[in-house]
C-alpha cells in the first residue's frame, strides 16, 4: 500500500521543481534574445520589463484561481490543469518566437499562468498532510522546488549556448508533459487524509477566520515585500553577469545554479528550525541576512579574486537566506488559514508573493535605466529585506485553530 505522506512529497516535489525549472528559464531565454535581437545599447532593462514583469505578475496571478480550486476539487486536477497550459505554450514557442518580442510576450504569459497553478494546490496538499512536522514537510516539498531551480540555469543556459538554442521549448514543454502524467496516475482521495478533507463549514472558511485585517495586511506586506526582492534578483542576476561583467551565458548559468545549491541547504535548515524556534524567529533572521546578501551584491565589481569571492559568496547566502525562509514563510499562511480555506489563502499568499512580487522587476529595472547599472537595484532591494522583516513580529492568528 502506497504510503500516504510519502507519495504526496515524492509527487508534489517533483512537480514544484518542474515548475521552478519552467519559470527560471524565462530570465535565460530573455538573456539570449537579447544577444539575437536588436536591442539599443542601455535600452536592455526595456525588454526584460516587456517579457518578464507581466509573466511573473500572471504567475502570480495564477495563484488566485488555483486557491479556490483547490479547495473544490483535487489537487492533482489543479497541477495537472496548469502544467498542460505550460506545455502547449512552450510548443506554440518554438514555432512562434520568430515573430518578435510582442508574440513572445504573449506566450510567456500563457507559460506563466499555467505553472502558476501549482502552488496552492501543492502547498495546501503537503499541508493538510502533514498537521504535525509541518515546518520540516514544507522544507522537504521546498528542496524539491530548489532542484528544480538549481537545474534550471545550467540546462536552459547549456541549450541557449548551442546554435539549436531555440529547442529550450520543446525541452521545457516535454518535462512538463512527463510530470503531468504522473500527476493524472494518482487520485487525492488515496493521498488525502479524510480528517482534513475540505468541508463547507461557512464558519471556518472566511478568508480572515483565523486572523485580523491587520494581521492579513501585516503578512501582505511581508510576502511582497520577499516576493520583490527575490523575483527582482534572480531575474536581473543573469542579465547583470552576462551584459554588465560580460560573463558567458553558461558561465552566468553556472552561478545562478549556486543560488539554488544554497537553496536546498536552507530548505532542510529552515525547515527543521521552524519546527523547533517558531516560524517568526526563522523568518526574521532568514530577512536580514538576504539583506546582507543583497548589499554584498550591491558593491561594485572588479576582476579580481577577492571580487569574485565576494560574488559567489553573496550568491550562495541569497539563496540559502531566502529558501531558509520559506518553510516558516508558508508555516505562517498554513497557521493563518484553517484546512476548510487553506487552498484560498494559499492563493491569495503566492500571488502576492509571485504576482505583486513580480513588480520589483520594475524596481531593479528602473534603477538601471537611470543609473546604468543593476548594482544599485540591489542595494534598493536591500530595503525590502528590512521591511519584512519589521512586520513579522506583530503577525499572530486569531486563534490556534489548524
Amino acid at each position: 500500500m502506497v504510503n500516504i505522506k510519502t507519495s504526496t512529497l515524492l509527487i508534489t516535489g517533483s512537480a514544484h521543481g518542474l515548475v521552478h525549472l519552467l519559470m527560471l528559464a524565462l530570465p535565460y531565454i530573455t538573456a539570449k534574445l537579447l544577444e539575437v535581437t536588436a536591442v539599443p545599447p542601455g535600452q536592455e532593462g526595456l525588454v526584460v520589463l516587456l517579457l518578464n514583469t507581466p509573466s511573473y505578475f500572471i504567475f502570480g496571478l495564477g495563484a488566485i484561481p488555483a486557491g479556490i480550486l483547490t479547495d473544490r476539487f483535487a489537487p492533482t486536477r489543479v497541477i495537472t490543469l496548469g502544467l498542460s497550459l505550460t506545455v502547449a505554450s512552450g510548443i506554440a514557442l518554438f514555432f512562434l518566437w520568430p515573430l518578435g518580442i510582442g508574440a513572445i510576450a504573449l506566450l510567456f504569459i500563457l507559460y506563466s499562468f499555467g505553472a502558476g497553478l501549482y502552488h496552492p494546490a501543492g502547498t495546501t496538499w503537503v499541508s493538510n498532510v502533514f498537521p504535525e512536522n509541518r515546518g520540516k514537510a514544507l522544507g522537504r516539498h521546498g528542496i524539491g522546488g530548489s532542484i528544480g531551480q538549481a537545474a534550471s540555469p545550467i540546462i536552459s543556459a547549456t541549450i541557449l549556448s548551442t546554435p539549436a538554442w531555440p529547442l529550450i521549448f520543446p525541452f521545457l514543454a516535454t518535462a512538463g508533459l512527463i510530470v503531468s502524467f504522473i500527476c493524472v496516475r494518482f487520485h487525492t482521495e488515496r493521498l488525502h487524509p479524510e480528517d482534513e478533507a475540505p468541508s463547507a463549514s461557512a464558519s471556518k472558511s472566511g478568508l480572515f477566520s483565523a486572523m485580523s485585517v491587520v494581521v492579513f495586511g501585516l503578512m501582505s506586506v511581508t510576502l511582497i515585500s520577499r516576493g520583490m526582492f527575490y523575483r527582482a534578483s534572480v531575474t536581473a542576476l543573469p542579465i547583470y553577469l552576462n551584459r554588465e561583467l560580460q560573463a558567458l551565458l553558461i558561465l552566468a548559468g553556472l552561478l545562478g545554479t549556486l543560488i539554488y545549491v544554497g537553496g536546498a541547504i536552507g530548505q532542510e535548515v529552515g525547515g527543521r528550525l521552524t519546527d523547533r524556534v517558531g516560524w517568526q524567529i526563522v523568518l526574521i533572521y532568514s530577512c536580514i541576512l538576504s539583506s546582507i546578501s543583497l548589499l554584498l551584491l550591491s558593491l561594485p565589481y572588479s576582476p579580481n579574486v577577492l571580487n569574485d569571492m565576494r560574488l559567489i559568496s553573496a550568491i550562495m547566502l541569497f539563496g540559502f537566506s531566502y529558501f531558509a525562509a520559506q518553510a516558516a514563510s508558508n508555516t505562517m499562511v498554513a497557521l493563518l488559514a484553517t484546512p476548510q480555506n487553506r487552498g484560498t489563502v494559499f492563493g491569495y499568499s503566492f500571488f502576492a508573493r509571485f504576482g505583486l512580487g513580480a513588480f520589483g522587476i520594475i524596481i531593479v529595472s528602473s534603477y538601471q535605466l537611470i543609473y546604468g547599472t543593476w548594482v544599485t537595484g540591489f542595494l534598493a532591494l536591500a530595503f525590502l529585506t528590512l521591511l519584512a522583516a519589521a512586520c513579522i513580529p506583530f503577525i499572530k492568528p486569531r486563534d490556534k485553530s489548524k
